[in-house]
């Protein structure tokens, strides 16, 4: 089964269905795209998916405890694994992140990309940017 890598900016947008800034032509496609593709995430994707329900919730009031727990049962049946890497190999993503002025976190994405030889689903402009600087194929 072909595979792409999915940034969590894509995955958390399908929390928001409905929302015009957030349910989007794109996002839908990505999503669809799981019926027959897999998604790889680096090890970071986890945190940043937490990350993102705690502020939209607990910060900017923006979404509920319902909402929640749709979003979750929505992404848990979907075909999304994770890529570990070592330690030292996650260290040394400052090398890529200087280069293109990314947080490390970011690059996690182009890297993973780059080592899979994989197109990247994303709705970040500076990531789309670093990506096909790399030579990696944004999906669109």
């Amino acid at each position: 089964m072909e595979a792409f890598v999915l940034d969590a900016s894509v995955a958390f947008s399908w929390c928001f269905p409905g929302d015009p800034s957030e349910d989007t032509p794109y996002s839908r496609r990505v999503l669809a795209m799981l019926r027959t593709r897999d998604a790889v995430v680096p090890e970071i994707w986890p945190f940043e998916i937490a990350n993102s329900i705690f502020v939209s919730s607990s910060k900017r009031h923006r979404i509920t405890e319902q909402q929640i727990r749709e979003f979750l049962e929505r992404l848990k049946p979907l075909p999304i694994r994770i890529e570990p890497y070592s330690m030292w190999g996650n260290i040394g993503l400052e090398s890529l992140a200087r280069k293109l002025n990314l947080a490390a976190y970011d690059i996690a994405y182009v890297d993973l990309a780059l080592r899979k030889n994989l197109p990247l689903a994303t709705l970040d402009d500076a990531l789309k940017d670093a990506a096909k600087t790399e030579g990696i194929r944004v999906l669109s």
